[in-house]
């Protein structure tokens, strides 16, 4: 009989023993599994910053700046004008233009004689040479220049063209005045060639038009007024 006993306390004690090893493993593996979960959120957690950083970058951009140019402004909508290479023209409007990230104020401008619109910055209005019509008292005066000999310098034409067009896009009344008396023929004078007429009419309308502002009468009455003055000679 004690030998019996002896067994059964030898097979208890193994069971303990194996037990302890199950509960080890089963705690052990939960460990695991609880810090494999803990860094899986971790990782979610971190992309999910990483993503919303990412998103915000992407959804909310800084606007660029954008810089104005501010510049006095010379004339208003409705002004009558003189621009060098063009002759006599309008403001229709001002407007804004906005480019490069630029924005700025223009005129919008039509000639007359070229039946041409074109924009003005503010900022380049000067260094085109854009001005006011010559006043009544000083376009009075320029019709003095008219009444003279003309003054043909002894060159050829090229060069002569060349002048007379510096002249005419100068944007000075006195030197336009000046063409204008030097490129007209009466009809007993020798005949001119066709680029000296072509550049005499150029001359003689935007001198005509800014006469006709100025005194504030029709372009066809201040050309006949005209035509007279430079007959009579």
């Amino acid at each position: 009989m004690p030998i019996k006993k002896k067994s059964i306390k030898k097979k208890t004690t193994k069971k303990k023993v194996i037990k302890k090893t199950i509960t080890k493993k089963k705690t052990s593996t939960s460990k695991k599994t609880v810090k494999t979960k803990a860094v899986k959120k971790a990782v979610k957690k971190n992309v999910k910053k990483v993503v919303k950083k990412v998103v915000r970058k992407i959804i909310t951009p800084k606007a660029p700046k954008i810089k104005k140019i501010i510049a006095p402004q010379d004339f208003k909508g409705g002004d009558n004008i003189v621009y060098p290479t063009h002759g006599v023209g309008r403001i229709l409007t001002i407007e804004k233009f906005q480019y490069d990230l630029v924005e700025e104020q223009l005129y919008v401008i039509q000639f007359f004689q070229d039946k041409l619109t074109i924009r003005v910055p503010f900022s380049k209005a000067k260094l085109i040479g854009l001005r006011n019509i010559t006043s009544k008292p000083s376009m009075t005066r320029t019709l003095s220049i008219l009444k003279q000999k003309p003054k043909i310098k002894k060159a050829m034409w090229s060069r002569r063209a060349q002048e007379y067009d510096q002249k005419i896009n100068s944007g000075d009344i006195k030197l336009l005045s000046e063409v204008v008396r030097d490129l007209f023929r009466k009809d007993d004078q020798t005949e001119q060639s066709y680029s000296e007429r072509q550049m005499f009419q150029v001359a003689f309308e935007r001198y005509t038009r800014e006469f006709a502002i100025s005194s504030n009468t029709k372009f066809e009455e201040s050309s006949a007024k005209i035509i007279e003055i430079l007959n009579k000679r």
